[in-house]
């Protein structure tokens, strides 16, 4: 298994929660290989590929990676193990380089985590921009590009190094993702299957009345305020998180709602690096900071009324089924791999368009509900979560996968 890490980041939990399904199983021994151990020589790679990222200028603000360099732990794994499977997850940050694609051997699997193995640099296609280079292929010139055109050099090494490869097995965690990457010129004829990202759902579960009273009395939240969580790793600093908008429906809430209403919000915000409390636009806003335990996260998703995800773009939406599996309905925009576990009306409520008067009218329409009315979409959340993207359900897939890919042959 190799990740740039198991620990740091919506896509390090996910590949970690991968490993989890192999403990215990007698045919299988698992080596871990990620980043996490620091080493200054390779560290110092990384801030010269991150630099020279730099170099291109462009509208898209999300992380871009070039990739340019390998982890050696990674090139010995692949170089000494000649009966293993490898399946990576992701490896940014110069976890593999680009120019080692073609060492990837055979029977392995690759889940995709964003969009970076079949765009150029960038994690998420530009959603403003309406020519679908990753559709119809990258050209070396391009309007509103500066500088170096690294999205054209990086795809077209990545269009070469894998676009015949038919002895990889790609997966992705949603069907937005199926979608778009077997529309994409580099994955088009390769095989790509759904596998959703596992739920803990022991962990995740309804926390105890007593449980959520204690954790709000330690935060001095009233038993009459209404909770409106929202998380996500450096999520104010992540553009694509859509942290913007949500302090415009924070805003619009505030304009709308009457007094006694807003007088009985809180906040909730996890994830990020301080724990503070503040106001926002007149409402009491805690930020917990880093959170490391699950079991604390899922007390978070317990001890709130809702769960609002603002991001423009998710792949799966990680949080947004936890807090479903919690019983904590979802409020989230009609977009991408969101949409395989929010169901409008049914667990949770769409905005319909990516803006912040969109969020803020279906916040207050999930404010508005009873809370047996919440409860109960939160019931049927759980239920979806468990007979879809339970540990026990994913398993199985995950297995199935595995045991095919190690009939299949060696050579490329």
């Amino acid at each position: 298994m190799i990740s740039f890490s198991f620990k740091r980041g919506g896509a390090a939990i996910a590949a970690n929660n991968f490993c989890k399904l192999l403990i215990n199983e007698p045919e299988l021994e698992l080596e871990k290989i990620s980043q996490d151990k620091f080493e200054l020589i390779h560290f110092s790679k990384r801030l010269i590929s991150h630099g020279l990222s730099k170099l291109q200028i462009s509208s898209n603000s999300i992380k871009h990676s070039l990739n340019l360099f390998s982890y050696r732990p990674v090139l010995r794994a692949i170089q000494n193990n000649q009966k293993g499977i490898f399946h990576f997850h992701w490896i940014n940050n110069d976890t593999l380089s680009i120019f080692d694609f073609n060492r990837i051997p055979a029977q392995s699997i690759i889940t995709l985590h964003d969009e970076w193995f079949y765009l150029g640099c960038e994690h998420y296609y530009n959603l403003t921009d309406e020519a679908q280079d990753f559709v119809v292929g990258y050209k070396l010139w391009k309007q509103r590009v500066f500088g170096i055109h690294w999205n054209y050099l990086i795809w077209k090494t990545k269009y070469k190094a894998l676009s015949k490869r038919r002895d990889l097995v790609f997966t992705v965690p949603s069907k937005w993702m199926m979608d778009r990457a077997k529309s994409s010129l580099i994955l088009r004829d390769s095989e790509v299957r759904i596998l959703p990202n596992p739920i803990d759902t022991m962990i995740f579960a309804p926390s105890s009345e007593e449980k959520v009273k204690a954790f709000k009395a330690e935060h001095c939240i009233k038993d009459n305020a209404l909770v409106i969580a929202f998380g996500a790793i450096d999520g104010k600093r992540n553009p694509i998180k859509g942290s913007v908008l949500l302090q415009g429906a924070v805003e619009e809430l505030a304009r709308i709602l009457p007094e006694e209403v807003l007088k009985n919000l809180v906040l909730l915000n996890f994830g990020g690096t301080k724990a503070n409390q503040s106001y926002l636009s007149g409402i009491l806003e805690i930020s917990l900071g880093h959170i490391q335990k699950q079991e604390k996260i899922a007390l978070i998703y317990s001890s709130s009324d809702l769960l609002v995800v603002p991001s423009l773009v998710e792949s799966f939406g990680q949080v947004a089924a936890e807090a479903l599996s919690c019983e904590t309905p979802v409020v989230c925009f009609d977009t991408s791999g969101l949409r395989d576990i929010v169901v409008h009306l049914e667990n949770g409520l769409y905005a319909e368009e990516l803006s912040s008067q969109s969020l803020s009218k279906s916040l207050i329409k999930m404010i508005n509900l009873s809370p047996a009315a919440r409860k109960e979409m939160g019931k049927k959340g759980r239920l979806k979560v468990i007979q879809k993207f339970s540990k026990s359900v994913v398993k199985i897939n995950y297995l199935k996968l595995l045991h095919e890919q190690a009939q299949k042959p060696k050579a490329i």
